[in-house]
């Protein structure tokens, strides 16, 4: 969808080049790229060094709206750095707009849409457009973001894990819930898991102590998320 996003905005503000990440934390920096026009090595150092280095995307970053570059500094200035001179001037990158989605405090998403040195700067009713389209851009990967979380909850694999990550369980007693929940008799679960019967019926009593539960229904109910009627 960024890339979709990317080509329309190429055109439509005739501009020549096209990047978007997905910020994850200060450790992990920028990650998920998509690009339009840009060299991939270029960029590949951008995420190995210049973004560390980088004066601008911070603060563009934290503003949550559509924003031209010179907002945050000026060109004269920006031309000084060493993150314009030796990444966005090596690909031809001169005047910048970013555009930043939040699903709460959750970064899901950027765009930052440059014109070469040879355009003209990008004027109000460019940033307009970009907020206009920006605004749209978020809302569909808020959503987009909801239904990843819908379906992974729907997951059974998921919410065993999730669920035995909550309640400190082993490894071999996470194995032996998802066996268990999957219909599997004892004796079949030892089977699967090299282990005796004796043995998982100890690893399914330390399930249920850890859990509160006391039976194979209550738990299978637990993890779905049903109450008993």
């Amino acid at each position: 969808m960024r890339e979709r996003v990317g080509e329309r905005l190429l055109d439509l503000l005739k501009a020549d080049y096209f990047a978007s990440y997905v910020w994850k934390s200060d450790k992990d920096g920028d990650t998920d790229r998509v690009s339009i026009n840009m060299n991939p090595a270029n960029l590949s150092a951008y995420e190995r060094y210049y973004q560390y280095r980088d004066p601008i995307t911070k603060a563009l970053r934290h503003r949550r709206r559509a924003t031209h570059v010179n907002e945050i500094m000026a060109q004269d200035d920006l031309r000084k750095t060493e993150f314009f001179n030796d990444f966005l001037a090596r690909d031809g990158l001169h005047h910048g707009m970013n555009f930043h989605a939040y699903d709460g405090r959750t970064h899901v998403g950027d765009i930052r849409i440059w014109r070469g040195r040879n355009r003209d700067t990008f004027d109000q009713r460019d940033v307009e457009i970009l907020e206009a389209i920006g605004t749209a851009f978020s809302n569909a990967l808020c959503s987009l973001r909801a239904f990843e979380i819908r379906l992974s909850a729907a997951d059974p694999v998921t919410r065993i894990r999730d669920w035995a990550g909550e309640l400190h369980l082993t490894a071999r007693e996470t194995d032996v819930v998802k066996l268990a929940m999957a219909g599997r008799r004892d004796a079949d679960i030892a089977e699967a898991l090299g282990i005796s019967v004796t043995t998982v019926r100890t690893h399914l009593r330390n399930v249920f102590q850890k859990s509160g539960l006391d039976s194979r229904a209550a738990l299978l109910a637990h993890i779905n998320g049903l109450r008993p009627n």
